[in-house]
């Protein structure tokens, strides 16, 4: 998969910045760029540069008239991961938990929503919309209870253990990547191919050794 961006280090961000610019002889009008690290002490500078300014043109773009036709002021994060899967966090303090409703289901309409968008534009995006970092935080916290999980397992000589937290659908694949570099699988209990549900009506998962 072609690379979709760059990180470079410097003493400061204009430094960074300056070595991308000489290195690929283009002007900074011509780059999008986002600050991981101003440098504290004895570290240095980094800097994210996207290599494809047409996606986060578009990507920003979608996402500034949205909170326009919102109405409120907010600021607006795009990142993107090793996959080339971007994510576009928005800010919006006061809106901030309307927006995100009822354990993420007004976030969730709100994808499907602005991912529609997107898609209209341009196909190729992959994306995923969050506000205030929810998502983010619900995912990190789905794989520390799965790190905590085998923990216990490991110390109670088990084979496998049941997952026991709510866990959304979207979750289950990021906690299914982390647990499959240490050779471990999250399964859902069924009975006769129907999800078998906790006293709080979730579906219920186990962690277990990935089958060789």
């Amino acid at each position: 998969m072609r690379a979709r961006y760059v990180d470079v280090e410097g003493n400061s961000v204009e430094e960074a910045l300056e070595k991308f610019l000489k290195e690929n002889a283009k002007d900074i009008s011509e780059i999008r760029y986002k600050v991981l690290r101003l440098p504290p002490g004895s570290q240095k500078a980094k800097v994210r540069i996207f290599l494809d300014t047409e996606d986060f043109d578009i990507l920003d773009e979608i996402a500034r008239e949205f909170l326009h036709r919102l109405g409120v002021k907010g600021s607006v994060d795009i990142d993107i991961d090793e996959e080339g899967r971007y994510y576009v966090n928005f800010n919006i303090q006061e809106l901030d938990s309307t927006l995100i409703g009822n354990r993420g289901r007004i976030l969730r309409e709100l994808n499907y929503i602005l991912k529609a968008i997107v898609n209209k534009r341009k196909p190729t995006i992959r994306v995923n919309f969050d506000i205030a970092h929810y998502r983010r935080r619900r995912i990190g916290r789905a794989i520390n209870k799965a790190k905590a999980l085998l923990q216990i397992m490991k110390q109670q000589g088990k084979d496998e253990i049941v997952y026991d937290a709510p866990i959304m659908v979207e979750e289950v694949n990021y906690v299914k990547k982390y647990l499959k570099n240490l050779g471990y699988t999250l399964e859902r209990l069924r009975i006769k191919d129907k999800g078998i549900k906790s006293k709080t009506g979730e579906l219920v998962y186990i962690i277990k050794p990935l089958k060789k």
